[in-house]
C-alpha cells in the first residue's frame, strides 16, 4: 500500500480525490498525501466487501459524483475485478489503467458525462 500511495502522489494532482479498495487501511492515503474514500464506504467509513457487482458500481458511481478521480485496488482486493464481473467491465469502460504491479492497480477514472 505504501508503494501505491507513492505512485499516486506522483500521478495524481494535489487536489485529486482517491477511491481505495484497501480493506479500510489508510496507508495509501497517507503516502499519497491525497484525500479520498475507502471502497466500499458508507458515511465516510469503510463498509466491507461488496455483496455483488451492482452494489459496488452504485458505490463507485456515487463517489465519482462526489469528485473521485482515481481508483486503486491492492493485492488483497484486485480479485474483485474478476469475481464481480460487471464491476470489472464497469471499471474497464469508465477508467484507464495507469499503473499495475503485483501489489496494486491504479486507474484514472473518466470524467462523468453530463
Amino acid at each position: 500500500m505504501r508503494d501505491a500511495g507513492l505512485v499516486l502522489k506522483k500521478v495524481a494532482g494535489p487536489y485529486a480525490v482517491i477511491v481505495a479498495a484497501d480493506n479500510g487501511d489508510p496507508t495509501i492515503f497517507y503516502y499519497a498525501g491525497r484525500k479520498g474514500w475507502h471502497f466500499l464506504e458508507k458515511d465516510g467509513i469503510y463498509n466491507g466487501e461488496p455483496i455483488d457487482s451492482a452494489q459496488a458500481i452504485v458505490d463507485l458511481e456515487a463517489l465519482r459524483k462526489r469528485g473521485a478521480s482515481f481508483l486503486v485496488f491492492t493485492s488483497n482486493t484486485a480479485w474483485w475485478l474478476a469475481y464481480y464481473e460487471q464491476l470489472g467491465q464497469y471499471v474497464a469502460s469508465n477508467a484507464t489503467l495507469l499503473e499495475a504491479s503485483q501489489e496494486f492497480k491504479i486507474y484514472k477514472l473518466n470524467p462523468i458525462s453530463q
